[in-house]
């Protein structure tokens, strides 16, 4: 059945992305066993931890940081046995710095609640004013669902805590809690980098037996996204960003751009999904728009080179490194963008938009809200593991975009069956230089990196 010799699993373990979460465990494990040991204290739903306590005032969210400073030498013991030194040193450990980020996340989480929350509470009360009473208990039973989700499963899902697969970048489609009651048993959560084409605005899912429609960003009432200017050479490829808008003039080759910088935001709060009755899925797929690219925006970090000497006597030059910084760029179909809301996150596909109307439907509520629409890309940035093959100047100057692209997958092909990669694991583009010449990049799938295209570069 097995020819041949069988490659032992390989696990990398100074992911730090992955690592810090499991600090974050170590350091909550510690509290929680504090928390019922000096105050008898057990938090088990999401609302008994992150809303604030009717006696007191406080959440047990906020006690957490307090908790933590200064880190418990028994806590900080046990996050120097399990995480390697050279993650140790990325999150800082022995400054205690790292708790910032697990305050951060879980006053992110608190915030996402208490705002459902506080949506739904209003409903319930209209509701209430009007006599609609069936519908205001279906509201409080809304409520209930949202406070009384599983705790560990909420700080999983918001990237506190590691979870089965180690996803690193989780978001999700939030589905409307009054849209039915297979909407309570719906969990949709994606790595951003899939879930900027697959929940867009306007694309659709099929989950539950119904066919979901994502009509927005999911926003935080005082907290922006992250957005950036960005810009692709028409001519070489070249991809540039920068916080302010870009120069027209392309770094690489020199020619003068026509079209106005592009913007791009990250959706880390994930979407939100339309309301209303839901129909069931027909003959037709699912609408979904899968227009970008992925793209490195800097290959300066942790570069090592080499050279392959094939049996034929032809040289091929390659460098590989440890934390490139990939961008994934979803642009909408035809690469239009997204009008995305200011104020509520409400967003359609910029080329279906038939009209500048002055209102929409407000993401949220019950309301028409008139916040600007701007006209935006969706991406996710995170560092990887790349190699990147240099051509010959020969071959990458008479080479079309669809030769260059052909041979890139037959080494993601050929890579994946010679040294058992699965597939999924690697991926590639064509990466245009600071001197304006094309190249193969091919880059680890898994955010941090796995070691499989620098594997990839030793067996080249």
């Amino acid at each position: 059945m097995i020819a041949g010799e069988v490659r032992a699993p390989i696990v990398p373990v100074d992911n730090v992305r992955i690592d810090r979460r499991h600090a974050h465990s170590i350091a909550l494990a510690a509290f929680f066993r504090a928390m019922k040991e000096e105050r008898g204290r057990i938090w088990r739903k999401a609302g008994e931890f992150f809303l604030p306590d009717d006696t007191t005032g406080e959440t047990a969210a906020h006690i957490v940081r307090d908790w933590l400073t200064p880190v418990p030498e028994s806590v900080a013991a046990s996050i120097r046995r399990v995480l390697p030194a050279s993650v140790q040193e990325e999150i800082d450990v022995e400054s205690g710095s790292w708790i910032g980020e697990l305050d951060r996340l879980l006053q992110a989480a608190g915030q996402i609640l208490e705002q459902d929350v506080t949506v739904y509470r209003e409903r319930r009360d209209q509701a209430a004013a009007a006599r609609k009473y069936r519908l205001a208990d279906m509201y409080e039973k809304v409520i209930r669902n949202l406070t009384h989700r599983d705790l560990l499963g909420v700080l999983a899902n918001r990237n506190v805590l590691p979870k089965y697969g180690f996803p690193v970048d989780t978001v999700e489609l939030r589905i409307p809690q009054d849209s039915g009651a297979v909407s309570g048993q719906l969990e949709l959560t994606r790595d951003l980098s899939a879930a900027v084409y697959e929940y867009a605005p306007g694309a659709e899912i099929v989950a539950g037996g119904r066919l979901w429609e994502s009509a927005g960003v999911y926003r935080l009432p005082d907290r922006e996204l992250v957005s950036r200017y960005y810009t692709v050479c028409g001519t070489c490829g070249r991809y540039g960003e920068a916080t302010e808008p870009v120069a027209p003039t392309c770094t690489a080759c020199g020619t003068l751009s026509t079209s106005a910088p592009r913007r791009y935001v990250e959706p880390v709060y994930g979407f939100v999904a339309a309301r209303g009755p839901q129909r069931s899925p027909g003959q037709t797929p699912p609408r979904r728009s899968w227009y970008g690219d992925v793209h490195m925006s800097t290959d300066t970090a942790d570069v090592h080179e080499g050279i392959t000497v094939f049996a034929s006597g032809h040289t091929t030059a390659w460098s590989a490194g440890a934390r490139g910084e990939m961008v994934v760029v979803s642009e909408g179909p035809g690469g239009a963008g997204y009008e995305i809301c200011d104020w509520c996150g409400w967003g359609r596909p910029h080329a279906h938009a038939a009209s500048q109307r002055a209102g929409h439907p407000h993401l949220l509520k019950d309301a028409q809200c008139t916040g600007p629409l701007r006209v935006v890309s969706l991406a996710h940035r995170y560092q990887t593991d790349f190699l990147q093959i240099h051509l010959d100047p020969f071959t990458a100057l008479s080479a079309t975009q669809e030769t260059l692209r052909s041979g890139l997958y037959a080494l993601l092909e050929g890579a994946a069956t010679h040294l058992e990669i699965s597939r999924d694991d690697i991926d590639g583009t064509v990466h245009t230089g600071t001197d304006g010449m094309p190249s193969l990049l091919l880059f680890d799938t898994t955010p941090g990196g796995a070691g499989n295209v620098i594997r990839i570069g030793e067996y080249l």
